[in-house]
């Protein structure tokens, strides 16, 4: 399923509520190692940890779900239900931000818009052009807490990169911090509710982050 160049009507469908409310940011390709006015630099950012800081948090996928987890990645044969953990991470942020999609959807979406490398590895600027420019994605160099802090505080969904007991890596989507620490949602884990970060790893490895501009007038 195409995305930059299906009709209106298909790209309604998939776009089922924009925020309206979403801190204003104007990101470049995360390729290009954007920055934007309202997500301040990783050398500006300062330890101001919030008592609760929460987004919404509509929906929970696990990758292994039957219904995508034999669709493959990119022009591989690498099943999400096996490394499709970046993928469900990044559909489960897309709907709390208000598009109707999901792990199965958003492959087809990124295959179309050239969104995985030859060896299945997400393009980050693909989920820009999988969803027509609409959702934005923020990269930082700094991997701490501030800097999941500061994409939280600007309405951005942060996606962390840590690594398993099994030594393989693994990404989550962050979707709240309170005084116990940042909450995830894990495409591995099934639970009613978001799960400790730190119950899965002593630190992150990489932040990547995903959000909508506030709507233009």
């Amino acid at each position: 399923m195409g995305s930059e160049h299906k009709n209106m009507k298909d790209f309604k469908d998939f776009v089922h509520v924009v925020a309206q409310s979403v801190v204003c940011v104007t990101a470049l390709w995360l390729t290009a190692c954007s920055t934007t006015p309202n997500l301040p630099h990783s050398s500006a950012l300062r330890s101001q940890k919030p008592a609760s800081l929460a987004l919404p948090d509509k929906v929970q996928f696990l990758q292994t779900d039957q219904r995508w987890a034999d669709q493959t990645l990119g022009g591989t044969f690498e099943p999400l239900g096996r490394d499709g953990c970046l993928v469900t991470a990044a559909a489960m942020a897309l709907v709390n931000l208000g598009f109707r999609t999901d792990p199965g959807d958003l492959t087809n979406r990124l295959k179309a818009a050239n969104g995985f490398t030859d060896d299945g590895w997400l393009v980050w600027a693909g989920v820009e052009r999988a969803t027509g420019g609409i959702a934005r994605t923020y990269f930082y160099n700094r991997k701490d807490d501030d800097v999941v802090r500061a994409c939280l505080a600007a309405g951005y969904y942060p996606l962390v990169k840590f690594k398993l007991p099994t030594s393989k890596t693994h990404w989550a989507v962050v979707v709240k911090e309170t005084g116990d620490g940042f909450f995830i949602r894990d495409p591995m884990v099934n639970s009613r509710t978001p799960i400790a970060l730190r119950q899965r790893a002593p630190h992150i490895d990489a932040v990547r982050c995903i959000g909508v501009p506030a709507q233009r007038a």
